[in-house]
């Protein structure tokens, strides 16, 4: 049994995953050791609220402690952490100090699927072309599904789209239509209401936040 907790609409795409794969779940408001016991879990999951390239993260006002104590229910053998937080931060450290089998997953910001696919979004060329730095909600649910049976116990893992991946690419698999065009274009049409993709307000990685 998995138990994941966590608001993060990532948190839904897991469930479906885990519905495919047959995996027996159960989302849960809050995560402790006594409900972990009683359900017989073997895997306790923490989502933390992530970025997206339009907007920042909440800072999560949860802390770690609760899927800590979780985690050292008789019969759990994993422990993932879905967060944001810096690699220093003080709370993960205190995870690494537990003593519980964890694993830690920190994406780059999210590029969200548009709502209005069939409608174009301007890129500039520079940036259409250049390396993608942010991740797919679909990229999330794929290394958090691989690690669920414990093969990364002990590890803290960043999750990036491959390092030959553009942002043209990235776009299209989070289902946005990009169009590339010149830079002064995408100047005009944002004047004009179009939409236009700026990967400046929220491009910090979790490593560097």
């Amino acid at each position: 049994m998995i138990l994941i907790s966590g608001n993060d609409p990532i948190v839904d795409g897991l469930c479906s995953a885990l519905d495919s794969l047959g995996r027996p779940y159960r989302r849960v408001d809050n995560l402790d050791a006594g409900h972990a016991w009683e359900l017989h879990a073997t895997t306790v999951m923490l989502v933390e609220s992530l970025p997206r390239v339009t907007a920042t993260a909440s800072a999560s006002e949860r802390g770690l402690r609760e899927n800590n104590s979780a985690a050292n229910a008789p019969g759990v053998r994993s422990a993932i952490i879905v967060t944001p937080r810096p690699d220093a931060d003080a709370e993960l450290r205190a995870v690494r100090r537990s003593g519980i089998p964890y694993t830690i997953l920190r994406p780059l910001p999210v590029v969200e699927r548009a709502s209005d696919p069939d409608k174009p979004v301007l890129v500039t060329r520079d940036l259409a072309g250049a390396p993608a730095a942010a991740v797919t909600a679909d990229m999330v649910v794929d290394a958090v599904v691989g690690v669920i049976d414990g093969n990364a116990c002990g590890q803290t893992l960043d999750i990036a789209p491959p390092p030959e991946m553009t942002w043209s690419e990235l776009l299209a698999r989070a289902g946005v239509t990009s169009k590339p065009v010149a830079a002064w274009q995408a100047r005009v049409g944002r004047w004009f209401g179009a939409r236009t993709f700026d990967t400046s307000l929220a491009l910090a990685s979790p490593a560097s936040a």
